[in-house]
């Protein structure tokens, strides 16, 4: 068969891939592009803004406590020599940027190349008379050209704060785009390699995740024991090599654009020969035990339990690791100029250890409001699969199923909250003691819950009025991690900071404030009665 006949229909499928990709991949590119505008600007008000803001870092006492502080050294890797603002913004910015993508390119792989195949979407396409490598090539190219896309508006915005900002240079802008591009690159090839190796989405999807938390750890390790070549073997390394706004060499993007090359090459091969709908690794979709399950509530549990300690062990490890940067941090957060940077993050005007505890914790219940509002959406999920029709079908009654469902998202919630909030209290416990650190730790954490339960309110209406718009609770939760960690820098006013669902929380000093947590009690609860009535009464998908 010719070359023609294998990519026959690519550009239409590179159109409808692009047409269904859009909203997803604008909810992503937005936020970051965004995150990555307000970083320079900040860094030039809050860290040099005594230098007449010129940026430089001679001597800056912030600068050479950001780089001896053994926690931001673990989080963001080494900052180079001399510290400018260019420098802080590839160290700490592109550190959320490279992660964000990473997290970007896997997910919208992993949905595109494998839970297509799962539904069907991709025999109907090859049943169009679309070639054989079309299916693989349309979602590879179409998200290659999405973190493209990020890249150049990343460049670009840069570029512009450059002609304003002296230490800030272009050149560094745009090899900190090429970074970008990379980086995400290599992550859709590397998840591209996991689709074809897993047997469906539900496990090729953690397994790329993993990948991404892995390439996390090698990096650190690289840093801390200052292993150069390490770095080839990480796509989060790879910024390091090319060290935008220091060395801006594009050798070593030219070679990681290799291997990103490589690694669709190596997935392309896997395609080719592996069965429709079928995989590499060992099937453990199913079992030959036999479970006694005792009605609806007790399947739910078994099937949950899997996912549930997975995102257990991730807010343990992440509550440890964060408690354990509690003194270094909180050591320099007494420097005034790092208390007027974190003054435009959180509450101005509180003491250094409820900012200190209040970003900590925005950050965990983030995770966990993403891990019970997708517990809260796997009842849409189970719609399309037509799990629910036949649950249905055998007289479990669909308000029965609705409510375990929200039952089930709210108990994930509270368990996650309380592991984080205890782990973060005992870490802490080691690290601090005064301005009652332990207490805050696990209270900031724990009270919260109204908010993760507005959360899942949210997405249970979702699921009950139109369960296909589900990417609408995601929006709202990118939208309050964005207003709580980047909203002050952003000069969003105070009401649009607090229409969030993270960040309202009681202190153990002080008169407590219940109005918000009320209110967003109230929004959980109404929430859940909205979408009752609404799935109740609706027609399931396909039916």
């Amino acid at each position: 068969m010719s070359a023609r006949d294998e990519l026959r229909g690519l550009r239409r499928a590179l159109r409808l891939t692009a047409r269904r990709l859009r909203f997803q991949a604008l909810a992503w590119i937005l936020p970051l592009w965004l995150g990555m505008a307000s970083f320079a600007p900040a860094y030039q008000d809050a860290y040099f803004s005594e230098a007449g803001g010129a940026g430089g870092a001679g001597g800056n006492a912030v600068v050479e406590a950001l780089r001896a502080s053994p926690g931001t050294r673990l989080l963001y890797g080494e900052l180079p020599d001399p510290g400018t603002i260019g420098q802080l913004v590839q160290w700490e910015g592109a550190t959320y940027l490279l992660v964000c993508t990473a997290l970007m390119a896997v997910l919208l792989t992993c949905r595109l190349l494998r839970a297509d195949e799962d539904e069907g979407l991709t025999e109907l396409l090859r049943d169009t008379g679309t070639g054989r490598w079309v299916p693989f090539l349309a979602p590879v190219l179409v998200i290659w050209v999405a973190i493209g896309i990020l890249a150049v508006l990343v460049g670009a915005t840069l570029a512009a704060e450059a002609t304003q900002i002296e230490s800030l240079p272009a050149t560094g802008g745009w090899a900190l785009a090429g970074v970008t591009a990379i980086v995400g690159w290599g992550f859709a090839g590397l998840a591209a390699v996991v689709c074809q190796l897993a047997r469906s989405a539900a496990g090729a999807r953690p397994l790329a995740l993993a990948c991404v938390g892995v390439a996390f750890m090698v990096r650190v390790a690289a840093d801390q024991w200052e292993v150069t070549w390490m770095r080839w073997f990480t796509p989060l390394g790879w910024r390091d090599l090319a060290a935008p706004y220091t060395d801006d060499n594009p050798a070593p993007l030219a070679v990681c654009g290799g291997i990103a090359v490589a690694l669709v090459a190596v997935a392309g091969a896997l395609y080719t020969h592996r069965e429709y709908a079928g995989g590499y690794l060992p099937d453990r979709a199913t079992s030959t035990r036999r479970w006694r399950v005792h009605g609806y509530a007790d399947l739910l549990t078994r099937l949950s339990t899997r996912t549930t300690l997975a995102w257990a062990a991730a807010i343990a490890c992440f509550s440890a690791l964060f408690g354990s940067m509690t003194e270094g941090i909180l050591e320099m957060m007494r420097d005034d100029r790092i208390a007027e940077y974190v003054d435009m993050l959180v509450q101005a005007g509180a003491d250094m250890m409820e900012q200190f505890m209040s970003l900590m914790t925005v950050l965990l219940v983030l995770l966990i409001a993403v891990a019970a509002t997708g517990q809260a959406g796997r009842l849409a999920a189970d719609e399309d699969a037509g799990l629910v029709e036949a649950e249905a079908a055998v007289g479990v009654p669909r308000r029965r199923l609705f409510l375990m469902q929200a039952v089930s998202a709210a108990a994930v919630g509270t368990i996650l909250l309380v592991l984080c909030g205890a782990v973060l209290a005992a870490v802490t416990a080691t690290q601090v003691t005064e301005d009652h650190a332990v207490e805050r730790a696990f209270v900031f954490t724990v009270s919260q819950l109204p908010g993760v339960l507005a959360a899942i309110g949210i997405a249970l209406a979702v699921v009950g009025v139109a369960p296909r718009r589900f990417g609408v609770v995601w929006a709202v939760i990118a939208w309050s991690a964005f207003a709580r960690l980047l909203g002050g820098m952003m000069d969003l006013p105070t009401w649009a900071q607090d229409l969030s669902v993270l960040g309202h929380y009681l202190d153990v000093v002080g008169n407590p404030d219940w109005v918000p947590l009320a209110v967003q009690t109230a929004v959980g609860a109404l929430g859940t009665a909205v979408g009752l009535v609404a799935y109740r009464r609706r027609d399931l998908s396909g039916v």
